[in-house]
């Protein structure tokens, strides 16, 4: 019997050895973001192929709901070292790189992906983020991953057409393009972290948000209010990922490679999981109470035509090098 327990002892000692070098690297990451979110959903299963593919030595530390950093702090605690890795949305960094506030501005306004993508991940998506990299002093780890398009939600007022947002209070999640569109659009954007909405919406702090299917549904926001929703496709919402590279560099370099390598590899069914999240975060909205309106082509062309008429002055304003905008318009077809 004793003979059996030193075994069983010897066995749990080695396992216990086993576990402790499967951990040899690890990456904290930041998301404020719950858990059922789409981003967390994915990353998750992101983590879980960078553990098989390392075969235990390289591991992700996920911190959830805003457990260290909300996303409008998380760029800077990257560049910090506070944290490893965010996956941040664009515009959040555009107080430190203005380009990175790009996919808000007008000529953005009804694109569809696959004419997004091609800005992204070409040569103006490596432009944009060789900027983010000097700048912050952090790695890009690859293309962006979705959210999706976003979505106005409202609680007291029907949505239908662009014109009904005027003189809402409409959270916004920050970046001064964003901003600027709402004013154009005659309603009163707030900036608002996304842990801090339904606080604000119960408050009436703010009557309405741009946000997505998908976050309202997460976040089950019809139990703060929200009733209605229009989809006029103002912006897609896009994460990209950071790194601190100093965390980068720490390991080894078939790691490096697999990390880069397993992002990329992952990022396209990404995009489409994105958009039936979206898609199916909709009808789960629908079940409770939210109903959501499509604005027809003509309200929304109309729309960003206007919205294109201020954009000239609105890039100045922002401190976007014209250049860029010009190599993105030569992509879109402006």
């Amino acid at each position: 019997m004793k003979h059996l327990a030193l075994i069983a002892t010897t066995a749990a000692s080695a396992l216990f050895a086993g576990s402790v070098l499967a951990a040899d690297y690890t990456i904290s990451v930041t998301l404020d973001t719950s858990p059922q979110h789409v981003r967390n959903v994915w990353l998750k299963d992101f983590a879980k192929a960078i553990e098989e593919k390392s075969e235990g030595k390289l591991e992700l530390e996920i911190f959830e709901a805003a457990a260290k950093y909300k996303d409008s702090e998380a760029a800077a605690a990257v560049a910090q070292g506070a944290i490893d890795m965010a996956i941040p949305q664009y515009q959040l960094i555009s107080r430190f790189v203005p380009e990175a506030d790009f996919e808000q501005l007008p000529m953005f306004y009804g694109l569809g992906r696959d004419q997004i993508y091609a800005v992204v991940d070409g040569a103006v998506g490596d432009e944009l983020h060789a900027k983010i990299e000097e700048k912050l002093r952090v790695k890009v780890l690859g293309r962006p991953i979705d959210l999706g398009f976003g979505t106005v939600f409202s609680t007291d007022v029907e949505l239908k057409t662009p014109a009904d947002l005027a003189g809402l209070k409409v959270r916004v999640p920050g970046g001064p393009a964003t901003v600027q569109r709402y004013e154009n659009i005659d309603a009163v954007p707030v900036q608002i972290s996304w842990p801090d909405v339904p606080q604000a919406l119960q408050t009436g702090t703010i009557s309405s948000l741009w946000s997505t299917q998908e976050s309202v549904a997460s976040a089950k926001l019809w139990d703060a209010g929200v009733k209605y929703a229009m989809e006029d496709r103002q912006a897609i919402v896009q994460y990209v990922p950071l790194i601190n590279q100093r965390a980068l560099d720490k390991l080894p370099e078939d790691l490096r490679a697999l990390l880069i390598d397993t992002w990329d590899e992952m990022v396209d069914a990404q995009r489409d999981f994105a958009a039936q999240r979206q898609q199916d975060a909709r009808d789960l909205n629908a079940q409770n109470g939210i109903v959501t309106s499509d604005p027809d082509a003509e309200a929304l062309a109309a729309m960003r035509q206007r919205l294109m008429q201020v954009q000239p002055a609105l890039v100045e304003e922002l401190g976007i090098d014209p250049a860029f905008i010009d190599r993105i318009a030569a992509v879109t077809g402006d």
